[in-house]
C-alpha cells in the first residue's frame, strides 16, 4: 500500500511508534500537511509523519509472492550436500517435558525481527513474545527500553517466574522522543485564568496575612493592607531565604541516600534522582536545635514573616521566568505536553519544560519536598520555640499537637520521598509558576496559618477537648498511609503476598486497575486521609475563626479538582475498562457521600 494513502479523522490505523521499528494500533485524531496527530491506545498523543501511518490492512494481507515463499524461486539444497546423521537424528529427537526454554542469541537490527526459523520450537516461542510486544501498548513497550546494541540476548523463562517478577521479557529498540504536538486542551480557564491566577494567587497569601495579624484573625472583606514598601522589604530576611534555598540545594546534591529512577519519559529515558530528603531533614532540624542552643534569635523568623514571605514570592517569580526561557532555548523534546499552547501566559503558569535540571539537580523534584516544605516545618518550630519562651510554665499543647501533626506529614512524605515520581506533578505536568509558587510560597505561608494563629491567638477550651481531634488525625494518617503502601506494594509486585488477593479489572494498555481492597473503598482513599488530616489541624485552633479552616477548604477544592482532571485522564486511556471501574467504585473521595 502507497505510504500516501490519506485518512481522515477518527479512522483506525497502525503508525509507526517515533524512533522505532515498531507498529502500534492508533486513532487519528486531526490531519495536517507534514503528518498526523494520532493517539495510540494506551492514551498517549504524537506528531507521526505521513509515511509512518498504514491502514490496517497493510500489516494482515496475504504474504504468499514473497520472495522466501514464491513457488518460483524455491531455495533448494545442493545434492550433493548431505545432513550429518548426528545433526538429522537431533534435529528430530523430542524435547523434554520437563526442560525449559534455554537462553536465545538473537541479532537485532533497525529492520522488521528476522524470521528465520532455526529452531521451529524457539521460534514459536520468540513470536509469541515479540508478538505480544508489538501488538500491546507502545508506552508500555517503551517503559521496558532501557538499552540500545546492535546484539542482544534475551532470557526467556518459565511462566511463574515472570509472574513472580523475577524476569521481564524485554526487546531493546532504539527510542528517541517525537515531536512534542500543541496544547489544545486547555485547563484553569486557558490563558485568561492563568493570566489571573498569576496574580491572583500572590494577592490571597497577602490576604490571609493580613487578615490574620496579632492584633485581630477575623475574615473581613478589606483587611489592613500596608502601602509602605519597608515592610515588604527587610535585608536580613531577603538574604536568609536565598541562603536557604541554597543550603537546602547543597544537601539535596551530597551523595547520601539512594539513587532511583523515574517513570519512563516519552523517548522512553529514565531520569536520576537522589532520595536523601530524610538525611537533609535531619541536617536541618539539628542546625535549628543548635541554633536554639546558643540562643541564636530564631524567633525573627516569625517576626519578619511579611519579608520573608515577599522574598519568597519574588524568588518564585524570578525562577519562573528563568525556567520559562531555558525551555525556549531548549530542544522540542523536553518540552510539557501540557504547557506547549504557545500563549505565553499559559505556559509560564502551566510549566513549559517538563523536567528542567541544572546538572544533577532536578529542579522540579527538589522544590516539590525541600525548600518550602522544610520551611513549613522551620515556621511552625520558631511559633513553639517564641510561645514556650515567653510562657515556659503553660505548654501550648494545642500548638504543640499541630507542630506534631504536621510535621509528622512532612516526615512521612520524606520516608517515601521515591512515591512523588509516580504522581501527576512529576510525569505529567511542567515546572512553571504553578508549582514553583506553589511549592515556595503557597506552602510555607499558608500552611503555617494554623500554627502561628495559636501562638498569637491561643484558644480557651479545655485541653482534654484535643483527644478526639488526635484520634481524627490519627485515622486520616491511617487511611493515608494504608492505602498508599497498598498502591505502591501492587506497582512494586502485582503477585506480592499482601497484595495477591486484591481483585483488579484489565485494561488494552497492561496495566490493571484495582477494584478491592482501600481502592475498592473509594477511588481516591489517599484523599480522604489527607482530608480528615487536614482537619485535624484546624480543629486544634478552635471555632473562635473561621480563617483557620482556610486550609482544609482549599484542600478539599485542590483534590476534587484533581480527582477530576486524573478521572479524564484515566477515562482517556483506559476507556471502557475505566467506566467499568467507575461503575464498581461508585464513590469518588467521601463515601456515601461524593
Amino acid at each position: 500500500m502507497p505510504s500516501t494513502t490519506s485518512f481522515g479523522d477518527g479512522d483506525a490505523v497502525m503508525s509507526r511508534w517515533p524512533g522505532s521499528t515498531l507498529w502500534f494500533k492508533s486513532k487519528i485524531l486531526r490531519v495536517s500537511e507534514d503528518g498526523y496527530k494520532v493517539q495510540f491506545e494506551d492514551g498517549t498523543e504524537e506528531e507521526i509523519p505521513l509515511t509512518d501511518v498504514k491502514s490496517e490492512s497493510y500489516f494482515t494481507r496475504s504474504r504468499s509472492r514473497s520472495r522466501s515463499r514464491s513457488p518460483g524461486r524455491r531455495r533448494s539444497r545442493s545434492p550433493a550436500r548431505k545432513s550429518s546423521p548426528a545433526r538429522t537424528q537431533q534435529s528430530r529427537k523430542p524435547r523434554s517435558p520437563g526442560r525449559k526454554p534455554a537462553a536465545v542469541k538473537k541479532e537485532v537490527v533497525e529492520t522488521p525481527v528476522s524470521r528465520t526459523q532455526e529452531k521451529r520450537t524457539e521460534s514459536k516461542l520468540i513470536s509469541r513474545v515479540i508478538g505480544s510486544l508489538v501488538f500491546g501498548s507502545p508506552s508500555k513497550r517503551a517503559r521496558k527500553t532501557q538499552t540500545v546494541t546492535k546484539t542482544e540476548h534475551h532470557s526467556y523463562t518459565t511462566r511463574a517466574q515472570t509472574r513472580s517478577g523475577k524476569q521481564q521479557l524485554e526487546l531493546p529498540v532504539k527510542m528517541k522522543a517525537g515531536k512534542v504536538a500543541k496544547t489544545t486542551h486547555y485547563e484553569f480557564g486557558g490563558p485568561i485564568g492563568t493570566f489571573l491566577m498569576i496574580f491572583g494567587l500572590p494577592l490571597v497569601v497577602y490576604f490571609l496575612y493580613f487578615t490574620c495579624l496579632p492584633s485581630g484573625c477575623k475574615l473581613v472583606y478589606n483587611p489592613p493592607f500596608s502601602l509602605d514598601w519597608r515592610d515588604y522589604y527587610d535585608q536580613e530576611a531577603y538574604l536568609f531565604y536565598v541562603g536557604w534555598f541554597l543550603f537546602q540545594a547543597i544537601l539535596a546534591l551530597l551523595p547520601f541516600g539512594k539513587v532511583v529512577q523515574g517513570q519512563p519519559l516519552r523517548s522512553g529515558q529514565r531520569l536520576s534522582y537522589r532520595t536523601n530528603g530524610l538525611f537533609a531533614l535531619i541536617v536541618t532540624c539539628a542546625t535549628f536545635g543548635g541554633m536554639i542552643y546558643y540562643k541564636c534569635p530564631v524567633t525573627l523568623i516569625v517576626d519578619k514573616i511579611l519579608p520573608l514571605m515577599t522574598a519568597s514570592a519574588l524568588f518564585s517569580l524570578l525562577l519562573s521566568t528563568l525556567l520559562y526561557i531555558k525551555a525556549r532555548c531548549g530542544p522540542n523534546s523536553a518540552l510539557a505536553t501540557g504547557g506547549n499552547s504557545g500563549n505565553f501566559f499559559y505556559d509560564f503558569f502551566m510549566g513549559h519544560e517538563l523536567n528542567p535540571r541544572l546538572g544533577s539537580l532536578d529542579l522540579k523534584f527538589f522544590c516539590e519536598l525541600r525548600p518550602g516544605l522544610f520551611l513549613w516545618a522551620l515556621i511552625n518550630m520558631a511559633c513553639l520555640t517564641k510561645v514556650w519562651t515567653e510562657f515556659p510554665d503553660n505548654p501550648p499543647w494545642n500548638l504543640i499537637l499541630v507542630c506534631v501533626f504536621q510535621f509528622l506529614y512532612v516526615f512521612d512524605a520524606l520516608l517515601y520521598e521515591s512515591a512523588i515520581l509516580t504522581t501527576m506533578d512529576i510525569i505529567q505536568d511542567g515546572f512553571g509558576f504553578m508549582l514553583v509558587f506553589g511549592d515556595l510560597t503557597w506552602v510555607p505561608f499558608t500552611y503555617t496559618l494554623q500554627a502561628r494563629f495559636l501562638a498569637d491567638h491561643p484558644p480557651a477550651f479545655p485541653d482534654y477537648c484535643l483527644i478526639p481531634v488526635a484520634l481524627l488525625f490519627s485515622l486520616g494518617y491511617f487511611i493515608f498511609r494504608m492505602s498508599n503502601s497498598e498502591k505502591n506494594a501492587y506497582r512494586q509486585n502485582p503477585y506480592g503476598k499482601n497484595v495477591a488477593g486484591l481483585q483488579t479489572i484489565p485494561t488494552d494498555t497492561g496495566k490493571r486497575l484495582l477494584v478491592s481492597g482501600w481502592w475498592g473503598f473509594v477511588r481516591k482513599p489517599n484523599y480522604l486521609g489527607d482530608l480528615l488530616m487536614a482537619l485535624s489541624w484546624s480543629l486544634c485552633t478552635g471555632f473562635v475563626s473561621i480563617v483557620p479552616y482556610f486550609y482544609p477548604i482549599y484542600f478539599f477544592v485542590l483534590l476534587v479538582h484533581r480527582e477530576r482532571r486524573d478521572d479524564a485522564s484515566c477515562r482517556q486511556k483506559y476507556g471502557g475498562a475505566w467506566t467499568k471501574y467507575c461503575a464498581t467504585v461508585k464513590y469518588r473521595i467521601i463515601p456515601y457521600i461524593y
